[in-house]
């Protein structure tokens, strides 16, 4: 911002409200511009506890579906055992 101010530009009104206008302009540009800045901060802070929440649930959910594998997993297994068993014992059955 330009601070020197002549004699005939105090006592001219064009002069004086070009200046005040340009002034205002500054004033508004500069406060538009750390607006800017405080909402690029706070978006930039939403958007990453979006980011982690998300994270959070997708976590959540890999943990259940782990859990809900390892229990069918271990339900094949039992039924699989069962039907050696049955298998074995029908082979002894018929080695006798």
């Amino acid at each position: 911002m330009e601070t020197s101010v002549d004699n005939h530009e105090i006592t001219d009104p064009v002069k004086t409200s070009e200046r005040i206008i340009q002034y205002r302009l500054e004033v508004r540009n500069l406060i538009g511009t750390e607006v800017q800045k405080v909402m690029d901060e706070e978006i930039k802070k939403a958007t990453q506890e979006l980011f982690d929440e998300q994270r959070r649930a997708i976590k959540q959910i890999v943990e259940e579906h782990k859990l809900v594998i390892k229990e069918i997993v271990e339900e094949e297994k039992k039924a699989i055992w069962e039907k050696a068993e049955a298998l074995r014992e029908s082979i002894m059955k018929v080695g006798l």
